[in-house]
């Protein structure tokens, strides 16, 4: 059975990242732990966006606030194709 659940020791020497960075993108609600018991966890469903984000700072070189920037963006463009798509839906409707 795979866990559901990585320390953040363990996410950040398996990834080979420095565990500060991962500290950053929490203490800026870019990515949220589940504490257990003492323990601080990252779920396995923010690993695809953890890897987005190791990839802008570590080999774009951006910063936490710029990573923050580019995720409210892009959360921004995904609202707007989103709202898109339904107006489409109600223009064939009415065509």
């Amino acid at each position: 059975m795979e866990t559901e659940f990585i320390t953040i020791t363990e996410y950040c020497v398996n990834y080979d990242i420095e565990p500060s960075f991962i500290v950053s993108l929490e203490e800026s609600g870019i990515i949220i732990f589940t504490i257990i018991g003492e323990e601080k966890y990252i779920h396995q469903e923010q690993f695809s966006e953890l890897d987005k984000y190791i990839h802008l700072h570590y080999d774009l070189h951006i910063n936490i606030e710029g990573i923050d920037a580019i995720r409210h963006l892009l959360l921004k463009v995904n609202q707007m194709q989103e709202e898109i798509r339904e107006l489409h839906k109600k223009l064939h409707l009415h065509e």
